[in-house]
């Protein structure tokens, strides 16, 4: 430790390291919110608990008051405000219309009983036909809403519920001899679950209340440090290139791998996300994907988030426009700056091409391949500088909306900031000024950068060495060709970095602008009720019962059973398939016959299998319940609960059974070790045991807040541990005489406990059997069937953007901001696109980690191809997202004054707007690639793929001076060098998809 300076005593000394304590707290992220929720989630069971030690509210529930406690956990207090409401909505819906049709089906089951028993026998008996009733009545329950379950995500708890509804209903049953048993019955079962849900509502409402825009706010404020720390990454990234030497690298790795080999640890270290094989894989590129990963799940969780915040009723500053609009403004910063970390894959790219960690063959060979990395360190060590200026103002323009919008509190001045004077500091009314002259220094920097770099290469611009173009006549020397083919390539990618750095830089200085604008405006000074538009709320209950694509993580499911493809509406097109057999109907009678058409066609979809396999599994439990022989052990056994597992576990792909099979069991497993614990840890008595429950089910929601893959194992502890100590409890309340006025014995809990994993385990058990048989529906199908959809998503954008850049040129896109105009109808299905295809990649990647628990018959999984068609159909989305987002240079409603245009700009418009280009070709060719995936099918053979950068040939034998370097000031010139940097990045792809 270096001592203090004895000249500057108030120097201070390094800061103390925390304690231990510390250390794993933080360790742990038990912040504050954490705690809240923990404690918020436990609240409703915990009550719900406690509340039934009361004798009148024993009296009131009987034997069924474990279930408020149940209920109260499937509420999921926990959920922000608008998406609770929306699910406590479709859940106490699903209860009233459960209670209805069971309801009715007591009602047939009674008069069955009523009718077949003969005269003068009791009807508390075993009756045939009053099982076959309740059976029928539970199978067709079943199908129907484990396919709607199927069929609509936003399903997932309502069915869940409706099904342990129609469960207990059609399992109890048998033993009601007439409507007045059963009345009482429905009414019991009808009040203990709208009494779990009004507890789950109240301590989502009034404890720790935590709204959407809460959550959006802060995930917002990581979103825009996951930017922030990218930008820092890429530049820590293009540093560790200024000296990099890729023969060197190669050989420690190499080394450190025959190492590892003798001491016989081949894995010591974690796999990490850069292939070693790439020559130039470093800590920093493996920390700047890192970053990338983590900024991409953020943006995909935003885009879900974002809309059921705007459609809240809450009390804030930022009213729901404020939401969309900067919502719109944080997409335009993130294309630039992920298209920043693009440049990480070019390099590597063209590293892996050129052979750069390997020594030439010959001595020419070799002097290219050193001259390359030379020129990749002049560049790195060129741009250091100015990148390191232009991320440093960018991470305090950040810090200035966030401290603007009051995202996060603005800091104390210190000493050193108070003497600076003449620079502002993050959240003065002076920043955006000082920001705004430094994005034009960067931008006028360009000119020096580019004066060096034609100064390394001996290029000497007086003279014009490139005076006519980049593309060499045929008369020069081959060897020159290519040098200069090398030199064009560095011109554009320096071109490139600049490029997306100055646009990082602009989009930031437009969302300091719009933040001080609302601050002038006053919208920041006071809050004030906000209503979601009556546009908004007719969006929302359409959203209720339709296809929408938001994310699953602020609802908490658990399941996961749903592939990409079937969460992410692709919309009617990708639906829609043309019927070769009938043309359309032409008449009323041709038209009712295709609605009758519509109910086979539903018992042949995915979503009816699956209801009919969640048939199958419930009724292979459930019929024991309905043979004379062995009802009364079903119900002695309490396999019920065997019942309800199957509703809860079913699946429908094996890969994704498979894992959960493994985590239910050992959550059930550790519930009831945790309920010995919890009993018999205070000697049995309900004070003691309720606080220790309590305990138990914080720690419960810590695993899922914390660990959301590990989501099963926390809800089956929570179900498994409020099943047994809350039965235990009601005993103690009830009376054993009470308690087993159902038939069921009062097992003392190191019994009870072992009957409670034998009956789940048994459910789970069939539900993974029913899962695979008679045939699985296997992960790998279902991420093949994905990758197709991502492929035909991306033919609609590369589509989009095509027409997008073609009219911007052209000068005929209009302006965005009118409703109604080309660039208006563009931008809405760009958006769209764009968001579908980041979702469906998103879940493309959890279902590639599913496959790897799917049971291998035969040959093995090619996991490391489909790994590789999902990184190039995310940087293919990567890559056309930036042509789209350069091409807003070309744009003249994005200009301030049209008039300031170049002659050299209104030229090339007119002359690109003249020339053909073959981006239809690589639409047509992802469409193939869609189809071809999507059904397993080969390609058309002598398939034709389109040539890259024959755009640039064809310009320039329309017009030579037209590229010429003289020209590269302009600011077309740079989106026009980043779009060829971005076709041809494009095109690559497309040859590795093909393959």
């Amino acid at each position: 430790m270096p001592s203090q300076d004895p000249q500057n005593p108030e120097q201070p000394a390094e800061p103390k390291p925390p304690s231990k304590l510390k250390q794993l707290w933080t360790k742990l992220g038990l912040d504050p919110m954490t705690l809240k929720l923990m404690l918020k989630g436990s609240i409703p069971p915990t009550i719900a608990i406690a509340m039934y030690q009361s004798p009148a509210v024993a009296a009131q529930y009987s034997t069924i008051g474990f279930l408020v406690a149940i209920t109260s956990i499937l509420g999921f207090a926990i959920m922000p405000r608008g998406k609770f409401l929306q699910t406590m909505s479709l859940n106490i819906l699903a209860t009233g219309l459960a209670a209805a049709v069971n309801l009715l089906a007591l009602y047939c089951i009674t008069q069955a009983r009523l009718h077949t028993t003969p005269a003068g026998q009791p009807l508390s008996g075993y009756s045939s036909s009053a099982s076959v009733v309740c059976a029928v009545w539970l199978c067709v329950q079943i199908f129907l809403v484990n396919a709607l379950r199927a069929a609509r995500p936003q399903f997932q708890f309502p069915a869940i519920i409706y099904s342990i509804f129609a469960s207990v209903t059609c399992t109890t049953a048998v033993q009601f001899p007439n409507m007045a048993a059963a009345i009482s019955f429905m009414q019991k079962l009808l009040e203990a679950f709208l009494t779990g849900f009004a507890l789950a509502t109240g301590t989502n409402l009034f404890i720790f209340p935590t709204s959407a825009r809460s959550v959006v706010f802060k995930e917002m404020t990581g979103y825009l440090m996951c930017l922030s720390g990218m930008l820092k990454a890429q530049t820590a990234y293009m540093q560790s290139m200024e000296t990099i030497d890729p023969i060197a690298l190669r050989h420690q790795r190499e080394e450190e791998q025959r190492e590892s080999e003798q001491d016989g640890t081949k894995k010591k270290a974690r796999k990490p996300a850069v292939p070693l094989s790439s020559p130039l894989a470093t800590p920093a590129s493996l920390k700047l994907k890192e970053v990338l990963g983590k900024t991409v799940e953020l943006h995909t969780k935003l885009h879900g988030d974002v809309t059921p915040a705007k459609r809240e009723f809450a009390i804030g500053k930022l009213e729901s426009h404020d939401l969309t609009e900067l919502w719109k403004m944080l997409r335009m910063v993130f294309i630039p700056v992920t298209g920043l970390s693009a440049s990480m894959d070019l390099i590597q790219r063209l590293a892996a091409d050129l052979h750069w960690a390997d020594k030439g063959s010959t001595e020419q060979d070799e002097q290219i391949r050193h001259e390359a990395v030379e020129n990749l360190h002049f560049l790195m060590k060129e741009l250091h500088t100015p990148f390191a200026h232009m991320t440093a103002s960018i991470d305090a323009a950040i810090m200035h909306v966030l401290i603007t919008l009051e995202l996060v509190p603005a800091p104390k001045k210190t000493a050193d900031e108070e003497s600076k004077g003449d620079q502002p500091v993050p959240g003065s009314s002076t920043f955006a000024e000082t920001y705004q002259k430094q994005v034009n220094d960067f931008y006028h920097s360009k000119s020096i950068t580019l004066s060096d770099w034609c100064r390394e290469h001996d290029i000497d611009l007086p003279h014009d060495f490139f005076d006519s173009t980049f593309i060499k006549p045929e008369h020069l020397l081959i060897r020159d060709e290519h040098k200069r083919e090398r030199y064009q390539r560095q011109l554009f990618f320096t071109l490139y970095l600049e490029y997306l750095s100055w646009r990082a830089g602009s989009a930031v200085l437009d969302l300091v602008l719009w933040a001080d604008k609302r601050k002038l405006e006053g919208a920041l000074k006071r809050n004030k009720l906000i209503f979601p538009g009556s546009k908004t709320l007719y969006k929302w209950f359409r959203a209720v019962f339709g296809r929408e694509d938001l994310s699953n993580d602020g609802s908490y499911l658990a399941e996961m059973d749903s592939g990409g493809a079937e969460a992410t509406y692709l919309g009617e097109d990708f639906m829609r398939r043309k019927d070769p057999e009938h043309l359309p109907p032409r008449n009323a009678f041709e038209r009712m016959g295709e609605s009758v058409r519509k109910l086979p066609r539903f018992f042949r979809s995915d979503e009816s299998a699956f209801g009919f396999r969640v048939v199958c599994a419930t009724m292979t439990i459930a019929i024991t319940c309905y043979l004379e022989a062995s009802q009364a052990w079903f119900l002695r056994q309490r396999l019920l609960w065997a019942m309800i597992m199957v509703a809860i576990s079913m699946s429908r792909t094996a890969g994704q059974s498979t894992f959960n099979f493994s985590l239910r069991i050992f959550g059930t497993l550790v519930a009831m070790l945790g309920s010995y614990i919890i009993w018999y840890i205070v000697d049995g008595h309900a004070a003691g045991a309720i606080v220790f429950l309590w305990l138990w089910m914080c720690c419960a929601y810590y695993v899922i807040l914390k660990f959301p893959k590990l989501i099963i194992v926390a809800i089956l502890s929570l179900v498994t541990a409020v099943l047994i100590i809350g039965y235990e409890l009601q005993v103690q309340v009830l009376g054993v005489k009470v308690s087993e006025s159902n038939g069921q014995p009062a097992y003392p809990t190191y019994e009870l406990a072992p009957y409670r994993l034998a009956c789940v385990a048994g459910g789970l058990l069939v539900a993974f059997i029913w899962t695979i048989f008679p045939f699985p529906i296997s992960e790998s199908t279902e991420l093949r069937k994905d990758i197709g959809a991502s492929l035909y998503l991306l033919s609609n954008f590369y589509s989009i953007v095509h027409e997008t850049v073609r009219t911007r040129i052209t000068g005929t896109d209009g302006d965005v901001k009118v409703k109604g105009t080309h660039a208006y109808h563009l931008e809405k299905a760009r958006d769209a696109v764009f968001s579908k295809s980041m979702l469906l990649l998103n879940n493309l990647k959890t279902n590639s980690q599913f496959s790897k628990f799917q049971l291998r018959i035969g040959g093995r999984f090619p996991a490391a191809e489909y790994e590789g068609l999902i990184e190039s159909c995310q940087r293919v989305l990567q890559y056309t997202a930036l042509m789209s987002h350069a091409s807003l240079t070309f744009s003249t409603h994005n200009k301030a004054d049209a008039t300031e245009e170049s002659q050299w700009a209104r030229d090339f418009r007119q002359l690109v707007s003249q020339t053909s280009t073959t981006s239809h070709k690589v639409t047509s060719l992802l469409a193939l690639l869609s189809t071809s995936m999507s059904y397993g099918q080969p390609l058309p053979p002598y398939l034709e793929m389109p040539q890259p950068f024959q755009f640039v040939k064809k310009v320039d034998s329309i017009d030579p001076d037209l590229l010429s370097i003289r020209h590269i000031a302009e600011p077309e010139y740079s989106a026009f060098a980043v779009i060829q940097v971005c076709s041809q990045a494009v095109h690559a792809d497309l040859e590795k998809l093909k393959k």
